[in-house]
């Protein structure tokens, strides 16, 4: 119901992809142009890389086969292990520069239009009313930048999963594997993102219905998660199931396609969870509001301090 709600509450707010894409253009833009510093570095340090690893080779043959997907999954990770060992030969500062705008600055940006688009959200779901992009950036942008920076730093182990698991993957030699190789780059990653979706949640939902400081509200939005935990971790695998299926299908063109869609549609289904668990009442559309079970029908006998 969760991601029926979403679909629904996306579709009627599709405004909202547009907006939110160009401010990712822009944050695309900033950093890249913030990286143009150096780049004849970066695009010699790139090119060395590229050539090492056979990366351009990857892109001759389909995605389908179970060896294909190994073969280009470990030509990535190889061009990014020489490309930051190569970078950091040719100037420690450099790489300690690109390191700080593609783990930090740039994540931080997305982050702060996370919770713009949450704002946004927030504003159709409770009155059906809708406010311009800026005006809710500069509305929440000193909360926003709170929350950006420290998620960003919350947000580096689960990610670090996520690529561990991915080439340890790829190292695995054996020849039944490559027949179960598709589902297990499907299924593995896919697995791993609701599992770090589930705890992140509630976060930025709670700070913004809540507006209280960073910490309380992940906890605030924690509460929330853990009274649908398992509605939210089997929503969240689902989207990223058919995210990862449809890019693998279509191939990297799809990328195109998917993420301007996939970013909006996890914000929006944050706060349908959190608007969900703590028996909220919301607009779906222009049209229908719908109606939670309470709270106190939705919390455990054991949690009923918490109503306080």
């Amino acid at each position: 119901m969760m991601f029926k709600n979403s679909i629904k509450l996306l579709c009627a707010n599709f405004d909202k992809v547009w907006k939110l894409l160009l401010y990712h253009i822009i944050c695309i833009g900033v950093y890249v142009g913030l990286l143009a510093v150096f780049y004849r570095t970066y695009f010699d340090v790139a090119s060395l890389s590229a050539e090492q690893s056979g990366l351009s080779e990857i892109f001759n043959n389909g995605t389908i086969y179970g060896s294909s997907i190994a073969d280009g999954l470990m030509c990535i990770g190889d061009f990014a292990i020489i490309f930051f060992k190569e970078l950091f030969v040719a100037n420690v500062g450099i790489g300690i520069y690109f390191c700080l705008l593609t783990f930090y600055l740039f994540p931080l940006l997305l982050n702060v239009g996370k919770m713009v688009t949450c704002e946004m959200i927030y504003g159709y779901m409770s009155s059906c009313s809708k406010q311009s992009f800026t005006f809710a950036l500069l509305k929440t942008l000193k909360s926003s930048l709170a929350y950006a920076s420290l998620k960003v730093l919350y947000a580096l182990p689960f990610n670090a999963l996520i690529v561990a698991s991915m080439i340890a993957l790829t190292r695995i030699d054996n020849a039944v594997f490559d027949y179960i190789m598709p589902f297990a780059f499907v299924i593995v990653p896919a697995l791993l993102m609701a599992f770090k979706e589930t705890f992140n949640a509630g976060w930025a939902p709670a700070k913004v219905v809540y507006n209280q400081n960073i910490c309380k509200s992940y906890r605030i939005g924690m509460r929330a998660v853990l009274r649908r935990g398992a509605r939210v971790f089997s929503t969240s695998f689902i989207i990223f199931l058919l995210a990862i299926v449809i890019s693998m299908v279509l191939g990297l063109y799809a990328i195109i396609i998917i993420l301007p869609l996939i970013s909006p549609l996890i914000h929006v289904f944050e706060m349908v969870m959190f608007f969900s668990s703590q028996g909220m009442r919301f607009y779906v559309d222009s049209d229908t509001i719908l109606s939670p079970k309470r709270l106190e029908e939705v919390d455990k006998i054991e949690d009923a301090k918490f109503l306080i």
